[in-house]
């Protein structure tokens, strides 16, 4: 089984309700998920790949000959070859889902090799026919040839619209929430990671507001209903509340507060007590922990800081012993941040010091507890505070640049090393750049932005480049579809001498040698201005 955390942990309460032995294999590559395949070459079973897989084709892997492969993945658009062409392979999708995503025709874009077998038929007998039949067949084949061009021209037009994007589809782990509910397997637990895995796909910005709070109506609603309280009905702004570290350095680095007092400037730390003033929320109080607050002061806090933010987000909430209560948004940040730093860990290590953190998070015992508080107050708030500073540096050096059709951000210094592989910290921080950069004048969301950042260590002299839609587009596109991984794909062909290396499961992440750098730049901007 090749698995991520949130929905693994679904997908193990469902085999072993049945019974059913497996084994996990943790990957983060397709290096890796080829590896493994290798490795089951002689055994006859069945392949689970979550969160995997479904992007590029299996059928160009060797894959072991008497396996079953399932594959449940979030990542869009599927490869045709997975859905059309590999009998191995079977692709768990919604009917709704598979309308929407526009899929071709089979006979559209694989071709029947029955045409060929005839065509070489027509040549052995075209020896033995008449002057007037050779003719005749010479004509027949060109007119193939003709047809073979235009169905081919099509098939290119059709995969062109359908890899045109790349998006995320609702998290996986609410389909096997829904499917454990189908097979009578449910229960408040699996319902809890479900809630995890649906923050943890908002958190990373690879779902819209929009979209987690359909999911949120549509799908969840059921489950809430069936595990919540009998006695709760309704907490209000309890269990509503978008969850906010409260203090003064907790809301310099949180995107909207940083955004809004412009606290990266030389007036940022002014702007900064002239907000906590017109809220009312005194620097004594932004001293103290939250919890240390009497009852009537934090309702009061809390008030204030909804009024000020002015959005409404639901989330999930789990109560630890008599009085913690976990939020799941902040929950899915730190199993993000344990599953993906520090990349010199094993994969296996990884992934199971996430799961450590997630059963911790209703088990309830005390060592437990101290473990995610740990997580927060250390890796989570040091992963903030480098976002922030890599944000203010990058515009207070005027670091990014108008590039043509993009603007283009090359940081110089070296970020923290165990942070900069991440996607949970690349795609925030290009998020949380370009928000801020636009802030600061008007006429800015119309382009996306082209982040790279050096690599230290042993992949010292790449780069990772990454990118982010323009604004414009993030707010109109509740699907949060982007065409950075199909660019950096057409400079792959483009200019195959580049060394370019993608072995994550997104397309717009990828790792570049630093001397081909002004190349690709030239090749990039050549590929947004063609497409305009």
């Amino acid at each position: 089984m090749i698995i991520s955390v949130l929905p693994g942990n679904l997908k193990f309460h469902l085999l072993k309700c049945d019974d059913v032995p497996y084994t996990i294999i943790a990957v983060d590559g397709w290096e890796s998920i080829e590896q493994s395949l290798l490795d089951l070459q002689d055994q006859k079973t069945s392949i689970i790949m979550i969160n995997c897989g479904a992007t590029r084709s299996l059928s160009r892997i060797q894959l072991p000959p008497a396996a079953t492969i399932y594959i449940i993945d979030s990542h869009r658009p599927f490869h045709i070859e997975n859905m059309f062409e590999n009998d191995q392979v079977n692709v768990l999708i919604d009917e709704q889902e598979l309308e929407e995503l526009r899929l071709p025709q089979p006979n559209e874009v694989i071709k029947d090799e029955s045409d060929d077998d005839t065509d070489d038929d027509e040549e052995d007998e075209e020896q033995e026919s008449s002057y007037e039949g050779r003719m005749e067949k010479i004509q027949r084949k060109a007119i193939k040839r003709e047809e073979a061009r235009l169905w081919e021209r099509r098939r290119q037009n059709l995969l062109w619209t359908y890899y045109e994007s790349t998006w995320n589809g609702a998290p996986s782990c609410v389909r096997l929430l829904e499917l454990a509910a189908e097979l009578n397997r449910t229960s408040a637990e699996m319902m809890w990671f479900a809630a995890v895995g649906l923050n943890s796909a908002f958190i990373d910005r690879l779902i819209s507001i929009e979209m987690y709070t359909s999911i949120c109506i549509d799908r969840m609603r059921p489950f809430i209903h069936k595990f919540s309280p009998r006695n709760i009905v309704n907490q209000g702004k309890q269990d509503d509340q978008l969850h906010i570290s409260f203090g003064k350095d907790a809301m310099m680095i949180d995107e909207y507060f940083s955004i809004k007092t412009k606290n990266w400037t030389q007036r940022g730390d002014v702007n900064i007590r002239h907000l906590l003033a017109s809220l009312g929320i005194t620097l004594a109080e932004t001293r103290q922990k939250f919890e240390a607050l009497s009852t009537e002061q934090r309702n009061v806090v809390t008030d204030i800081l909804e009024k000020e933010i002015d959005s409404s987000f639901a989330t999930f909430f789990a109560h630890l012993g008599y009085c913690a209560k976990l939020s799941a948004a902040d929950l899915a940040r730190g199993i993000s941040v344990r599953m993906e730093m520090p990349k010199t860990k094993k994969s296996m290590d990884r992934f199971m010091c996430g799961t450590q953190l997630l059963r911790s998070s209703i088990s309830g015992a005390k060592s437990h507890r101290f473990n995610i508080q740990q997580t927060f107050e250390t890796v989570c708030q040091r992963t903030l505070l480098v976002s922030w500073k890599t944000m203010a540096a990058a515009i207070n050096q005027s670091e990014i640049i108008p590039n043509g059709p993009y603007y283009l951000f090359s940081c110089t210094r070296p970020i923290d090393e165990e942070m900069i592989e991440s996607r949970h910290f690349l795609y925030n921080t290009t998020n949380f750049m370009l928000r801020s950069f636009a802030s600061m004048k008007k006429g800015r969301t119309a382009k996306p932005l082209i982040a790279m950042f050096p690599l230290t260590a042993e992949k010292q002299g790449w780069l990772v480049v990454t990118g982010v839609m323009p604004l414009a587009t993030v707010y109109e596109d509740s699907l949060l579809k982007t065409c950075i991984g199909r660019a950096f794909e057409r400079v792959k062909k483009m200019a195959p001498k580049l060394r370019i290396t993608n072995d994550t499961f997104d397309s717009d992440v990828i790792q570049l040698k630093s001397e081909d750098r002004t190349k690709f730049i030239d090749c990039l901007q050549a590929i947004f201005e063609g497409s305009n």
